[in-house]
């Protein structure tokens, strides 16, 4: 942390435009931590020009100011900030602005449990001890273009992809962390190696085993994926991959959002972007390159990844399925 927030408790600025919320949060927290509260986002964005605080947490559902607007305000000002977004409502589109824009860290529902608030908070403060080396990546808006792969024939992706779609018995190349697409869907895998291929090896997988061989076999920096494959949700290989293979960055490419799925993939799976499809080819190469970026910071400074921590998962998940398999995995590379 910072000197300031080294000697002192740490600094939790709570944002909502319900007086009696502030007053709740003052109650709850005062006695563990220094709060602020502002009740609207222009205050909050006055204060963050001042106060150097640990930890922000704003409602979504405010007047002129939406609070992913005050947590994209927030990532500029004060980048070390932990980032939460606090609302009662299911709005599917602050949910994925929250993920892109506010790379926020969880999102808590109201009516909140004070239990599960607490621990929230204080993952968040234990996060925010970690200055932030990659605040300095830009927004996927500011390396988009309008171009759109999703027409393109699977015919000429296939003419045009290059050997770095191995199949499993195939020799590892040398370029470096390669990437994972994980989709039951044969044109989006082709369409995305023709489109991202050119500079690192990409690696398909149709299916969870499949892609849990490939992350055996080579090493993957990158991972995009559907919400669900073959069936399947990716939640569970998220988390997983998340508690034990944190520098990896999950960016989820999916036909339809879900709330309440993308509210599990931020909590668990601590994902870096929700892109929809169809999506611009170079709002995904700005998407791949930036989330390449942040896996090399992950890999040079492990403590990084503490910033990105997922809801600690039950010791029963742990023991069985793919949260097994994974922790197996990366359990012997360790």
């Amino acid at each position: 942390m910072t000197d300031l927030a080294q000697s002192a408790k740490a600094r939790i600025l709570f944002v909502d435009d319900e007086p009696r919320i502030l007053v709740a949060m003052k109650a709850l927290f005062r006695s563990q931590y220094d709060v602020f509260t502002a009740n609207s986002g222009a205050q909050a964005v006055e204060l963050l020009q001042t106060e150097a605080v640990d930890v922000v947490v704003s409602d979504q559902r405010m007047p002129n100011m939406t609070g992913v607007e005050v947590l994209r305000e927030a990532r500029k000002l004060r980048p070390r900030a932990i980032r939460v977004l606090l609302t009662g409502y299911s709005d599917l589109s602050a949910i994925l602005d929250a993920i892109n824009d506010g790379e926020i860290f969880r999102y808590i529902n109201k009516p909140w449990s004070n239990p599960e608030l607490r621990a929230t908070i204080a993952a968040a403060v234990a996060a925010a001890e970690v200055e932030d080396l990659a605040a300095e990546l830009p927004a996927n808006r500011e390396v988009a273009d309008s171009a759109d792969f999703s027409d393109a024939p699977a015919e000429a992706a296939a003419a045009s992809t290059s050997a770095t779609v191995l199949p499993l018995t195939a020799a590892p190349l040398s370029q470096g962390p390669g990437l994972l697409v994980l989709d039951d869907d044969e044109k989006t895998c082709l369409t995305l190696q023709r489109v991202l291929g050119r500079d690192r090896p990409v690696y398909t997988a149709h299916t969870l085993d499949a892609a849990l061989a490939i992350l055996e076999r080579h090493e993957v920096g990158v991972i995009i994926s559907e919400v669900a494959v073959a069936g399947e949700s990716v939640i569970d290989l998220l988390s997983a991959l998340r508690q034990h293979h944190p520098s990896l960055v999950a960016i989820v490419l999916a036909s339809q959002a879900d709330a309440g799925q993308s509210i599990e993939l931020i909590n668990q799976g601590q994902i870096y972007r929700f892109l929809n499809k169809p999506v611009g080819e170079g709002m995904l190469r700005g998407s791949v390159n930036l989330a390449f970026r942040r896996f090399d910071i992950l890999k040079k400074d492990p403590n990084q990844t503490r910033r990105l921590a997922a809801d600690v998962l039950p010791d029963a998940a742990e023991k069985k399925g793919i949260f097994k398999r994974i922790g197996q995995l990366f359990g012997r590379r360790a």
